[in-house]
């Protein structure tokens, strides 16, 4: 265990910032589905203006396609899955969102307190192999919470539970993992060390909702082709 003292402060940030944006989140999720809609493409708004050009030059012949699949789709995605489930299985659009940030908080936690080997230091140097196991970890109880309150996410959960939920769960933190590497590995590319400033330890939008995009869209996926 190697902690410092800017790494307490660090988290202290992190933490405090994390409640202010739950409570944000989960308020506009709560008073409506257009409301917490006006919310997330106000992210895709903030993230496309000031964001995402110092990480992708406009001048390339990609950036319109990439641009639409990262971050546009991923959000006109968790938009779909609101105004389809709010009403209906009220858990399920809150699921990408939960899943990657309890990735990321228990990654995190893991590999600050045990994270002694590295999982790919040249893009992204904090992360670590404990930290990856800590996070499958608490994807795994966060799907026995999920499967227990929406009944959709207890459909698309293969039978049974015991072996499906710790594989499923060892799928999705590699896919937030995936979200928070592309990330990293553009920020690498451009010298930056986050995404932006606007959240006190965790930089910029994108870099809180990395994981979210890349979950979201494999959720919206296994919905399509798992709910006739």
């Amino acid at each position: 265990m190697n902690i410092s003292k800017n790494d307490v402060i660090e988290f202290i940030k992190r933490v405090a910032t994390s409640i202010i944006l739950i409570f944000c989140i989960g308020g506009a999720y709560l008073h409506s589905a257009l409301l917490f809609s006006f919310l997330i493409l106000s992210v895709m708004c903030i993230i496309l203006v000031f964001e995402w050009p110092k990480l992708l030059s406009p001048d390339l012949w990609y950036f319109w396609p990439i641009t639409f699949l990262y971050p546009v789709l991923p959000c006109l995605a968790l938009i779909h899955l609101v105004f389809r489930y709010h009403g209906s299985d009220f858990y399920v659009p809150l699921y990408p969102i939960f899943i990657a940030w309890v990735a990321d908080t228990c990654g995190y936690l893991f590999g600050k307190v045990w994270g002694k080997h590295k999982m790919c230091p040249s893009v992204s140097p904090g992360k670590s192999w404990e930290g990856f196991a800590g996070s499958v970890a608490g994807i795994i109880v966060a799907h026995l919470v999920f499967v227990n309150v929406s009944p959709t996410i207890a459909y698309l959960m293969p039978k049974p539970l015991f072996l499906s939920i710790p594989v499923v769960s060892f799928f999705m933190a590699t896919i937030a993992f995936l979200g928070g590497f592309f990330l990293s590995y553009l920020k690498r590319k451009h010298g930056l060390k986050d995404a932006g400033n606007l959240l006190p330890g965790h930089g910029g939008l994108l870099d809180r909702f990395d994981g979210v995009f890349f979950v979201t869209l494999v959720t919206a996926l296994m919905i399509v082709l798992g709910i006739r």
